[in-house]
């Protein structure tokens, strides 16, 4: 079964810009060699994941690291199901981190294709991204 999960949260300290880019590489891997895809997006001290995959594996993935995580403060869960497709499968290699503008634009234009699939979920994401995005 496919299961997807969207968060936020909190740095409990600040990273470096090179540290936010090797932990942007190191779970973009992982993620990737599991059959995860998703998107993790960093702004202003806060992250937003939304990631996609196994059940299991999601839920193993969230609860077992990402919320025992002891860089991570003000974890929020805004929305975990069951969802019918792998929707970031075609997203650059299926999982990304955004750090530059030009990613930015590329999942937006990304996101509107996947508008247009009327699933509650993407219609869900796509607003949280926007929303988070819009919050610099």
């Amino acid at each position: 079964m496919l299961y997807g999960i969207c968060y936020v949260s909190t740095l409990r300290s600040s990273l470096k810009p090179d540290e936010l880019k090797e932990l942007f590489v190191l779970c973009a891997t992982k993620n990737i060699s599991e059959n995860i895809s998703g998107v993790l997006l960093h702004n202003s001290g806060n992250f937003l994941q939304y990631f996609e995959g196994d059940e299991v594996k999601i839920k193993e993935l969230y609860y077992g690291k990402i919320k025992k995580d002891i860089r991570h403060k003000n974890i929020i869960t805004l929305f975990e199901k069951e969802i019918d497709d792998q929707y970031f499968t075609g997203y650059k290699a299926g999982f990304t981190s955004i750090i530059e503008d030009n990613q930015i634009a590329s999942l937006r234009s990304y996101l509107n294709l996947l508008h247009y699939l009327d699933s509650s979920e993407m219609q869900a994401l796509s607003k949280t991204v926007y929303s988070f995005l819009s919050a610099e």
